[in-house]
């Protein structure tokens, strides 16, 4: 036993993706998986390991109080360089066998009020409590052959889920090495980690100094927003879409309110879609009795009291603690069509649930609809389709407008996502795109699609041209979503209330053989009424509810239906009718577009 490890030095080479120096302790084909982008500790009651893409690298092993426990240095034979074919050395699937040098692998001990260090092949020989390691890693360059979080105390490989993460890959790898828990606890449901990682993806506990540390600063800005939330006025005094945002706002982290208000690049199109509204103006009737007005209708083939519908829009858990079951509790109080997103932050079995349990509690029948995003991996959203459809979903909205996501900027900046900037590396064709969006999908794909839905009308969802609506027709869809994905994609994109116009102008019949919505940027009743005007069955309407559940929950959701409901009602008055049926083309009046 030694009382003090000895400490030896190795000369290792400083590779250019690392702005800091790493060091191994045993040939990397020996070790366990860790790595990060930043520096990162994790406890371990045992050896420490990687699968890293390094020729020679360091490793440290230290506890609490204590520095370098081993070090050592690994060179990779320069056959394996030679051999493209052969895995990179210290990869998965890597033969070249390194060369150690200096090896000294120790643990802190505690027997009887001593402290000391023993070798770590020997701790099985002696009745001694061993304290754990930590391994420090620290590197600037992210390799996807690994990655590993931190959340609530406890470290997960996260590597094989990777390339299924709805979010894509870039998230996890710009965060691997760190603790997540404050990320990943608002936007994920309790189950998450159990229901898409395997037992042996668990990697172990951190200090749990570090850990409580984390927990008090998460609860913290739990009680913050809590707070905040309990100081808002009450929900009855809110009176239009634009105050319900102002009010959650007040109780939305600053990530929250990016990722729910960000558009992509400089935002042309979210600001287009709420300006589009502004070339037209109503020209109403008078002298019309609407002593009654009745603006109930048919939204995706079903009953509606309004002609609105609530769209899909994900991560409604990062506004609110019951996330999307907001959402369905107030659609399901008021009659409301709901579109459940791909991306809720819940998933979807419990969501259905819900509804089945507020059907039977209200007497009632809620209608959901569900977005379908086809991946990469095609089984993934196969089995999407099946529960849904199993379910008893009434429409499927396969989202087509998002063969790669768009470039957020401003909720790239506050998240502080890294990109790959390697030098040296020739730039040839992309294929850098997230799994979870497949950008081979095509008009073939949809004969499965179709089976899969058993006869649920499919509707496509992010189309802005009127050749595609032509299309969507000849395949024998139900309908189409006018949409740019709420200003999230391309930039410069046209509103769907100008591709509706265009419609309208170009082939106005086209509206009556196949249904057309429109969504982005609706925030008025009397909007409503001129989408109707063009054509449209109904509109959609995303971030105001998630808005709105943010600051209330399910009364804010409530609270923005009857906000519309009360200015739908109105404008019809106001213009003149009694029936969406009456609405049209002659009550609105619009500048003249360059679509020609």
């Amino acid at each position: 036993m030694h009382t003090k490890p000895e400490s030896h030095s190795a000369d290792t080479h400083r590779g250019p993706p690392f702005q800091c120096h790493w060091a191994e302790s045993r040939p990397i084909r020996t070790w366990h998986r860790a790595r990060n982008d930043g520096c990162g500790n994790f406890r371990r009651s045992q050896p420490a390991a990687t699968d890293l893409l390094l020729t020679s690298v360091q490793l440290y092993l230290l506890d609490s109080r204590n520095h370098v426990h081993l070090e050592s240095q690994q060179r990779v034979d320069k056959a394996q360089a030679e051999d493209p074919d052969a895995a990179p050395p210290g990869a998965k699937g890597s033969k070249t066998e390194g060369v150690v040098s200096n090896k000294r692998e120790h643990a802190r001990f505690q027997k009887k009020g001593r402290e000391g260090y023993i070798p770590l092949k020997e701790v099985g020989q002696h009745d001694l409590a061993v304290s754990s390691v930590e391994v420090w890693l620290c590197g600037a360059h992210v390799l996807q052959h690994d990655a590993w979080v931190v959340i609530d105390g406890e470290v997960w490989d996260v590597t094989d889920f990777l390339k299924s993460h709805p979010g894509g890959a870039k998230i996890i790898l710009s965060n691997a090495g760190r603790d997540v828990t404050e990320l990943f606890r608002p936007i994920h449901p309790p189950n998450t980690l159990e229901n898409n990682l395997a037992p042996e993806q668990y990697v172990g506990r951190i200090d749990p100094k570090n850990a409580e540390e984390t927990r008090k600063r998460y609860e913290a800005d739990v009680k913050r927003i809590q707070a905040a939330r309990e100081a808002l006025p009450p929900v009855e005094t809110v009176l239009g879409l634009d105050e319900m945002q102002e009010a959650a706002e007040k109780v939305m982290s600053e990530k929250t309110k990016s990722y729910y208000n960000t558009g992509s690049l400089d935002e042309h199109t979210l600001s287009e879609n709420r300006k589009t509204f502004d070339k037209c103006r109503f020209v109403p009737r008078v002298m019309v009795d609407v002593s009654a007005v009745y603006p109930q209708t048919k939204i995706f083939g079903q009953d509606s009291p309004l002609p609105i519908y609530i769209s899909p829009a994900s991560n409604a858990l990062l506004g609110h603690p019951d996330g999307e079951f907001t959402l369905v509790r107030g659609a399901a109080k008021t009659g409301i069509f709901q579109g459940v997103s791909a991306a809720s932050s819940l998933p979807l079995h419990e969501l259905l649930e819900e509804k089945d349990r507020l059907d039977d509690e209200l007497g009632g029948r809620m209608n959901m609809g569900y977005q379908v995003y086809i991946q990469s991996e095609r089984a993934r959203s196969e089995a999407q389709v099946k529960e849904a459809v199993q379910g008893g979903v009434k429409a499927l909205f396969l989202t087509v407008d998002t063969p790669v996501l768009g470039h957020r900027q401003k909720n790239e900046k506050v998240k502080g996502t890294q990109d790959d900037c390697e030098p040296g590396i020739r730039m040839g064709a992309h294929t850098d795109y997230p799994p979870y969006h497949d950008p081979k999908l095509n008009w073939d794909d949809l004969p499965r699609l179709k089976a899969l839905a058993k006869g649920t009308p499919i509707y496509l969802k992010g189309v802005a041209s009127i050749e595609d609506v032509r299309l969507a027709k000849q395949h024998g869809l139900a309908g189409v979503i006018l949409s740019n994905h709420g200003g999230r994609q391309l930039d410069h994109t046209r509103t769907g209330f100008d591709a509706l116009r265009q419609i309208h102008e170009e082939d106005p019949n086209l509206a009556k053989e196949i249904e057309i919505y429109i969504d982005g940027g609706i925030r008025r009743g009397g909007e409503v009424l001129m989408a109707r005007a063009f054509g449209a069955r109904g509109v959609g309407l995303g971030r105001p509810f998630l808005w709105a559940q943010s600051a209330y929950g399910e009364k804010g959701v409530i609270r923005t239906i009857r906000i519309l409901e009360s200015e739908i009602v109105m404008a019809m008055r106001l213009l003149g009718v009694t029936r969406l049926d009456q609405v049209g083309p002659q009550h609105v009046e619009c500048l003249k577009e360059i679509w020609k």
